[in-house]
């Protein structure tokens, strides 16, 4: 069967999807499209010719215009002053955009839909008809992508594809796409794919009976859901398949390649997070594996910048591969996320510098140890700061995550959060954070008393984020985030925008490095 595998928005339009690029390389078949990408070019489009619908102010299309051309120019692109102005302008536009949009993809939904999301549905989906393909397959990594899928889904139901549904936000109720009222969904998707997709994917191309193909929901009569089974050996996987993207399009002057050289979080313990729920248990490539991966995608797609695309690196791993790549002499730059903990040595994060690692975003989470502590980071707050001051040395530019509001936390701990990152400010590059969110499938959601919660009621149908009641509410909690934001604006050494385009902190760490590439 002719398959397309689409990437839908909205994400930062700053490097390609890997996950459709992963499984069109495993597949060998089919021809990946990067909707998102598409979704960014189009709406400027639109505000320069005046046609967003009413909904969406845009006060100066051509600077939204401008910023853009900014964005993708490497000889201006590394002016600070001017990279934030020119952010301000294309992050506020498509913040703006985007909430409006999403409603709309509820009334079209619904079936009240205007001309205008008709249109802008048709426009968007203009290079998948003209593939005509057999089968959709939409990747939904996270679960704001998912009114516009559903949207998607709809739309392209209509030419009679077989139309499914996989990507690594459907651990959560995947039954709901098939069994919806709040929304006609239910008879839009063919298959909803939970879990690792490759062997049920490649089950369902060859056309073989659903009740046999594990990790699906199908229905027949009613909704049946086939449990996982076997796992895809990650070695086995080949180098993901960048080329049907036009890598020269992205909002960035050099293109970042994304690699996942391992699947699941190697911890798991964290009580308020559920990012593992998406695999079936941790499991990692090869170092060699990662090295021939690297090598392989510098020599196809001219690029020496890339994202470990990992729930995050654990220091021994990241001392093995940085040893093989400085014995390899592998020119590259990467970055990754990890967590801060005291096995990250001078002496190592030396090492991984030689090796090419300019930047790294930490989940620290709170300055606060009782809080970490609650939260089983297995972390504390000493290493932390010496981890941040050995990475700075190191040449590393650090992004700090922080979560506010955590259940239980007091004024008095808000205030060492903020006294712990004005204590190291000056080895941080960006300081970013969210509003604590209960979700079902955390161990918080199993035990909510454990963490001062007296009450927590269910996921939505496609969400698994949970009304709750602490049992001692914080005092002018609205004013917390408040509170916090403008630290962290303050505290952004680097550009508070990096937050959110994350490519861009790794080649503006590498310009400003004691070495960056040859080619700059």
């Amino acid at each position: 069967m002719r398959l397309a595998l689409v990437f839908p928005p909205s994400m930062p339009p700053t490097s390609p999807p890997c996950g459709i690029a992963y499984l069109k390389a495993y597949l060998g078949t089919g021809k990946a499209f990067d909707l998102n990408l598409d979704y960014h070019s189009i709406l400027i489009d639109k505000a320069q010719k005046g046609e967003l619908p009413p909904v969406v102010y845009c006060e100066s299309p051509e600077d939204v215009r401008e910023a853009a051309r900014f964005l993708k120019d490497s000889d201006a692109f590394f002016d600070i002053e001017e990279y934030n102005r020119y952010m301000a302008t294309f992050y506020d536009f498509f913040n703006n955009v985007y909430p409006p949009l999403q409603r709309a993809c509820m009334k079209y939904l619904e079936g009240s839909a205007g001309s205008w999301m008709m249109s802008f549905l048709d426009e968007l989906t203009s290079p998948i008809k003209r593939y005509h393909p057999d089968v959709v397959g939409l990747s939904q990594m996270v679960f704001p992508q998912r009114e516009i899928c559903m949207a998607l889904a709809s739309y392209l139901k209509h030419e009679e594809y077989h139309v499914i549904l996989g990507g690594a936000s459907l651990w959560h109720n995947p039954e709901k796409y098939l069994s919806c009222k709040k929304c006609d969904v239910s008879e839009v998707f063919d298959a909803v794919f939970y879990g690792e997709g490759e062997l049920a994917l490649r089950a369902y191309l060859d056309e073989e009976d659903l009740g046999k193909i594990p990790g699906i929901v199908y229905k027949k009569g009613a909704v049946i859901r086939n449990e996982k089974k076997n796992l895809v050996d990650l070695d086995g996987i080949p180098c993901p398949d960048y080329s049907d993207f036009l890598l020269e399009q992205y909002y960035t002057p050099e293109i970042v390649l994304p690699v996942l050289t391992s699947r699941g979080c190697y911890w798991k313990r964290c009580t308020f997070c559920t990012h593992h729920r998406s695999y079936t248990r941790y499991r990692e490539q090869s170092i060699g594996k990662v090295l021939s991966d690297l090598k392989e995608l510098q020599h196809r797609h001219g690029t020496s910048h890339f994202l470990l695309a990992d729930e995050m690196v654990h220091p021994h791993r990241y001392n093995e591969l940085s040893q093989c790549i400085i014995e390899s002499g592998l020119d590259i730059r990467m970055y990754s996320e990890a967590k801060p903990t005291r096995e990250f040595t001078g002496p190592l994060l030396e090492a991984m510098y030689a090796a090419g690692v300019r930047a790294l975003l930490w989940g620290v989470e709170s300055g606060t140890q009782r809080i970490l502590d609650l939260m089983d980071k297995g972390i504390c707050v000493h290493d932390v700061e010496k981890v941040l001051e050995a990475s700075h040395e190191a040449g590393i530019w650090n992004m700090v995550f922080m979560i506010i509001g955590y259940p239980t936390q007091t004024w008095e701990e808000s205030e060492q959060d903020i006294a712990f990152l004005q204590r190291n400010a000056p080895f941080v590059s960006t300081v970013t954070g969210s509003e604590f969110k209960l979700e079902e499938g955390s161990r918080m959601y199993e035990a909510p008393q454990d963490y001062g919660i007296k009450e927590a009621g269910p996921g939505g149908e496609f969400s698994p984020v949970c009304q709750y009641i602490p049992e001692h509410p914080l005092e002018n909690a609205d004013l917390l985030s408040k509170k916090y934001e403008v630290e962290f604006v303050v505290l952004s050494r680097g550009s508070w925008y990096f937050a959110r385009m994350r490519d861009h902190m790794l080649l503006f760490a590498d310009r400003m490095s004691k070495n960056p590439l040859k080619s700059q």
